[in-house]
């Protein structure tokens, strides 16, 4: 069980977002936080992630107080995601900084937005060169974050996952 902070889901939504269903298929649950939905633009409403076999979550209240407090490098949906994450034992799936931080002190179990699509191709959900091509859309609307060396390294470890498969 996974939960995505608004830059994944604002990733995989502008990329490809029936990836977001292949994930949910063939890897588990992924859940995001009414207020996370509100805050990505992308997405028309709730019923376009229900769709996508997307759980919406309503943030417990102490959790929405609690990240309603906080001060620092945090928005409050981040706070949300990582509270909400350690409540329900979610793995959280963020490429922002400040929260893997915080996770990790947390110990909130972490993934990257590319990894999901790792697990995918792991499972056979897509191909080598589907995941590549993602990776890729996902570098061109998101190239702040998504750097060529984050790509290149992405599409070295598919590979050598697809050779290690191809000799067993």
């Amino acid at each position: 069980m996974m939960i995505l902070d608004a830059c994944v889901l604002i990733d995989f939504i502008k990329a490809e977002r029936a990836v977001l269903e292949l994930v949910v298929k063939h890897v588990g649950p992924l859940y995001v936080t009414s207020p996370v939905v509100e805050e990505v633009k992308e997405i028309d409403d709730e019923d376009e992630l229900a769709a996508l076999g997307l759980i919406i979550v309503e943030p417990e209240i102490e959790d929405a107080y609690t990240a309603g407090i906080q001060s620092g490098p945090l928005s409050f949906e981040d706070w949300l995601c990582l509270l909400t994450a350690r409540r329900h034992g979610f793995t959280c799936v963020t490429n922002d900084k400040n929260l893997r931080k915080l996770c990790k002190r947390e110990r909130v179990p972490l993934l990257w937005g590319l990894e999901l699509l790792i697990e995918l191709h792991k499972v056979g959900g897509i191909t080598g060169k589907e995941a590549e091509a993602l990776a890729k859309a996902i570098k061109q609307s998101n190239p702040k974050h998504i750097t060529e060396k984050i790509v290149s390294d992405f599409v070295e470890h598919i590979r050598s996952q697809e050779d290690h498969n191809h000799q067993t």
